[in-house]
């Protein structure tokens, strides 16, 4: 590695938007609200929902707040989260390399952009194979290969039109491809009728026996399975890796054959054409941001708290979960994020809570060491380390967690940065990317200003 020309150098502070960087802090804050589920025991039949947890949800005095909980997580975080993530990737990419360009040109900005991308490939696999089964980074990264760049050069609109229909129709197919919905639906019918069959004292049919049969075999298996669970999660590293290697491969192939990469690509697009059109960037009329606001809510509070009302009513069958919250679930994510963007942006450019604000913009800085450092901290805790956490916490505990890594991504990345350009995972990819070692000491570079703080 040696030196590079200030021409092909990587963005400096000075020219990062602020609102970015705070929006995509708290995009990854809210990520590990959605991701803990899986660090801190069996997730059951249903991602981010608790159920079949090692200490059941929704019973005991503390009943209400797992309610409150889920409630709070399923209307303005599940899915909602990743996507503002998605978002801002889209966002980023047009980002970096228009300022490529016009330092450079656009044959060194391509060059940069595929190295870059290669090696969030390599961050991505190391991840996934050697820490975290749920890693995102290697989906992320071969997306922008394959898709965001041949798109860079597309006008607003059309990325607008086609990412958001793609993000709706592509994402509602993925979501239930990923998730079986149509095979699940079709075996809870049937099964549903033999039980009514039976209880009528009509006759089976040898079909019909044979899933009820089946159904019970699944349901005496339960607590075994549990048992295998809590004894593979609270393995240590080496004895867990070669499954978690495993697991992820499994996951990786599942989003693409599932379809559920269509709603990640649909998402990425639109966040190209929101940046464009300057939305990401708070760049729009606080009208404009206070109508996306109240059309979002207005959607997505009756779709979210009708379903999870319509679960509970039918005593959490899979049936009801998966029509009521699961077949709606990319118009409600995609409702949800719009509204939570457009209200976070509201809330950032009064400027108020700057100390609060100049932090959540140093974790989004960081996002990559901190998204590495929070699995790494995380499986420590709850399964390597000597406290083997994974499955002995209540569902609301769960959150007693989350705030400490928080904290540790909030303190960490402020302390960090003021003396340093870049965060370590960070500065390495830039290294890596111009293939020279890049300097990692502030030098007099000035903080990014933050919208509002002008």
């Amino acid at each position: 590695m040696n030196g590079t020309s200030s021409s092909s150098a990587p963005v400096a502070l000075r020219d990062r938007i602020g609102m970015i960087d705070i929006l995509r802090g708290i995009a990854l804050l809210g990520i590990l609200l959605m991701n803990i589920d899986d660090f801190a025991g069996p997730e059951g039949a249903f991602h981010d929902f608790p159920l079949g947890l090692a200490h059941p949800a929704f019973v005991g005095w503390h009943a209400m707040l797992d309610k409150i909980i889920l409630a709070v997580k399923w209307t303005f975080l599940e899915g909602k989260m990743r996507a503002l993530f998605g978002l801002l990737f889209g966002a980023s990419t047009i980002l970096l390399l228009e300022r490529i360009e016009h330092r450079a040109g656009a044959a060194r900005a391509a060059d940069i952009f595929h190295r870059r991308n290669m090696w969030l490939v390599l961050f991505g696999l190391i991840h996934g194979l050697l820490i975290w089964n749920g890693d995102i980074l290697l989906t992320y990264a071969v997306i922008a290969l394959l898709v965001l760049y041949p798109l860079r050069a597309v006008p607003p609109k059309r990325l607008l039109i086609g990412g958001f229909a793609l993000w709706l129709i592509g994402g509602t197919v993925g979501v239930s491809g990923f998730m079986e919905i149509p095979s699940t639906l079709a075996q809870q019918a049937f099964l549903t009728q033999a039980r009514e069959t039976a209880a009528s004292g009509a006759a089976l049919t040898e079909a019909q026996r044979s899933a009820l049969i089946d159904e019970s075999k699944a349901c005496s298996a339960d607590a075994p399975a549990l048992d295998e669970a809590l004894h593979d999660g609270r393995k240590g590293y080496l004895d867990a890796v070669a499954a978690n290697a495993q697991g992820y491969l499994a996951f990786y192939w599942k989003q693409w054959t599932g379809g559920l990469m269509l709603e990640y690509i649909g998402c990425m697009i639109f966040g190209m054409g929101l940046f464009r059109v300057g939305f990401l960037s708070g760049a729009l009329p606080s009208r404009v941001y206070g109508r996306v606001a109240l059309a979002g809510y207005a959607v997505a509070l009756p779709l979210s708290l009708g379903g999870l009302w319509y679960v509970f009513a039918h005593d959490l069958s899979t049936t009801a979960l998966l029509e009521a919250l699961y077949c709606p679930y990319t118009i409600l994510q995609i409702s949800a994020t719009l509204a939570n963007a457009s209200l976070l942006i509201l809330l950032v450019r009064t400027g108020r809570m700057a100390p609060l604000l100049r932090s959540l913009a140093a974790v989004g800085r960081m996002a990559i060491t901190n998204y590495l450092f929070t699995s790494l901290l995380c499986s420590f805790v709850f399964s390597w380390g000597p406290w083997k956490l994974y499955g002995t916490l209540e569902y609301y505990q769960y959150f007693y967690a989350v705030a400490l890594v928080w904290a540790f991504n909030l303190v960490f990345s402020r302390l960090w940065l003021r003396h340093f350009a870049f965060g370590p995972v960070e500065w390495l990819w830039r290294s890596l990317t111009y293939w020279t070692w890049q300097p990692l000491l502030r030098a007099g570079q000035s903080s990014p200003v933050l919208p509002g703080a002008q």
